[in-house]
């Protein structure tokens, strides 16, 4: 009786007999032991379903290392592949990051330092409320949190907008939104 026949007393031969050279050829290929064990299991599953057609192979042995050096190798063409994929994706992401994109960018982080140093000069009491105010806190917060009334904190923000409109530039309109409720 034969592995073609099913039987396995022969296949378990076989696979102690190979399989640590085959696991060594395609380690020496793919250099990683983990996916080499892989491919040389993919193997002999696949040799095992296949088994009825063994007869037409005349040497087994020389049929398992074709079988993993062809096996391995093509693992490496998907690797490649993927890493190239994956190359395209980071190159066309980055081509989508158009120069007008970064000026944007560059703008917006202006924008905010200028906003930011200009706070900064207000009246203490304005700066106190424009910070809690741009933190997140509503005018009732904002005036629980100081011990002043929502009324003031309004005035205060009325008072910083008109302050910081002469201090900045006029194309930056964005002062009113970010202190708007």
């Amino acid at each position: 009786m034969s592995i073609g026949d099913g039987d396995v007393a022969a296949f378990d031969q076989l696979f102690i007999e190979m399989y640590p050279a085959l696991c060594l050829l395609s380690n020496r290929i793919v250099s990683d032991e983990a996916m080499a064990k892989d491919i040389v299991s993919e193997i002999f599953l696949q040799l095992w379903k296949t088994r009825t057609s063994l007869p037409e192979v005349k040497n087994i042995e020389a049929y398992l290392y074709v079988a993993t050096r062809n096996r391995s190798l093509n693992y490496l063409k998907k690797q490649k592949r993927e890493e190239k994929k994956a190359q395209q994706a980071y190159e066309e992401q980055l081509e989508e990051k158009t120069y007008e994109d970064i000026l944007q960018h560059v703008f917006n982080a202006e924008t905010i330092r200028v906003l930011h140093a200009a706070i900064l000069t207000l009246p203490p009491e304005c700066t106190k409320v424009v910070q809690l105010n741009i933190e997140g806190f509503s005018t009732n917060e904002i005036a629980q949190q100081l011990g002043i009334s929502p009324s003031a904190v309004s005035h205060q923000k009325a008072r910083a907008i008109r302050l910081l409109r002469e201090k900045i530039a006029p194309g930056m309109a964005l002062i009113s939104l970010l202190l708007a409720d």
